[in-house]
């Protein structure tokens, strides 16, 4: 049985630290931060977690924002402008 009071390994703790590191990096595209090594793996996956809903909430409301302004081009004109606009 394990202690709850038993201080964790140093490797152990480096792995959940590093595993939390990890998935945040993949969530950025980028090395993450030096100072973000104080942060514990549970508040470092909290933070992808929160930048992963960040950037669906944005792209949602780009699409909405990128919709709302064809409204402006008459409508038999929106498939060739779209296909200018985006490809």
């Amino acid at each position: 049985m394990l202690d709850p009071n038993a201080v964790m390994p140093r490797h152990t703790l480096w792995l959940r630290m590093h595993d939390g590191v990890d998935i945040l990096e993949q969530e950025l595209g980028a090395q993450a931060p030096e100072g973000f090594a104080q942060l514990s793996g549970d508040q470092l996956r909290a933070l992808a977690e929160l930048l992963r809903e960040a950037r669906t909430r944005q792209k949602h409301e780009l699409d909405e924002g990128v919709e709302g302004s064809l409204d402006i081009v008459p409508r038999l004109m929106r498939g060739p402008v779209r296909k200018i606009l985006f490809g």
